[in-house]
């Protein structure tokens, strides 16, 4: 029983053959055009999408799959036969590497403002100053007849 895997990474665009299909066809269209892709570059006989990957591909509904996806096949042969398994690549942008925007705010600087503000409400005891109320000067006689 000798196992052997090989590991790639591609890049499939969906798009070109996508926008002649169907709206209401074009995520099980594109998974069909991302097992091929496999089964063409891997010389696969067996492929095999992993979950996640699949859940990715149905997260915007039936008409709108992603434009192009990177994911991970790893194929395996086992007793003469190659199974490819397909998994997603998760690609995480570093902060120093993202472009300074002024005005805009990260998703992230967001939720870390609003829990420093919780935690000075459950924490401190802010000193509130009554608000004075205005009242109706009383204007002497002279700006009166004026």
């Amino acid at each position: 029983m000798s196992q052997e895997s090989i590991e790639n990474i591609y890049t499939i665009p969906f798009y070109p053959q996508l926008n002649k299909t169907a709206p209401y066809k074009r995520t099980p269209r594109a998974i069909r055009l991302l097992k091929e892709y496999i089964y063409k570059h891997t010389k696969a006989d067996d492929v095999i999408i992993d979950e996640e990957l699949n859940e990715f591909m149905w997260k915007r509904g039936i008409q709108k799959p992603p434009r192009k996806i990177k994911v991970r096949a790893i194929v395996e042969t086992i007793e003469e036969e190659k199974i490819a398994t397909v998994e997603l690549i998760h690609e995480k942008v570093d902060a120093a590497a993202r472009p300074q925007l002024d005005g805009i705010a990260i998703p992230g600087e967001l939720e870390d403002e609003e829990e420093e503000e919780e935690e000075k409400e459950d924490g401190e005891e802010v000193d509130i100053a009554p608000v004075e109320t205005s009242e109706p000067e009383e204007t002497s006689e002279e700006e009166q007849s004026k």
